[in-house]
């Protein structure tokens, strides 16, 4: 009976925590949080949040010049996604020199789901890594 009881006490704790929580990210998402983010610029997201957020992904062409040297490795680029899910802005972060200009012909073409704030469609920053390997 008391282990019962202890389990019961611990379930309601967790849902009045998660509860208190929800409560807690409503309160930040507020229309004025809102506006203050479309002010600022884009927001950040995470590159993982914004993979869930892919429509459309061009697998990206590997340049000739870079199989034959066996050029492999990764290419990271700084995006802002716009509020329509199209790529606007897209800069080389890092990766093999050989590899960028096919890597950024790629994600410019890919599309996403428009991202949301506050039920609002919002610029994002992200970054996209592309990852470029040769058979062995």
């Amino acid at each position: 009976m008391g282990i019962a009881a202890a389990c019961a006490l611990l379930g309601v704790g967790t849902c009045a925590s998660a509860l208190a929580l929800e409560m807690h990210v409503d309160a930040v998402g507020t229309d004025e949080a809102g506006s203050a983010a479309k002010k600022a610029g884009p927001i950040a997201v995470s590159a993982k949040v914004m993979e869930g957020q892919l429509l459309t992904k061009v697998p990206p062409t590997y340049p000739v010049e870079a199989k034959k040297e066996r050029i492999q490795g990764k290419v990271v680029l700084n995006a802002v996604v716009g509020k329509a899910g199209g790529v606007e802005e897209l800069v080389v972060a890092s990766g093999p020199k050989e590899l960028q200009q096919s890597a950024l012909d790629a994600v410019r073409q890919w599309t996403y789901k428009p991202f949301l704030l506050n039920g609002e469609p919002v610029d994002v920053k992200t970054t996209v890594t592309v990852t470029y390997t040769l058979a062995k």
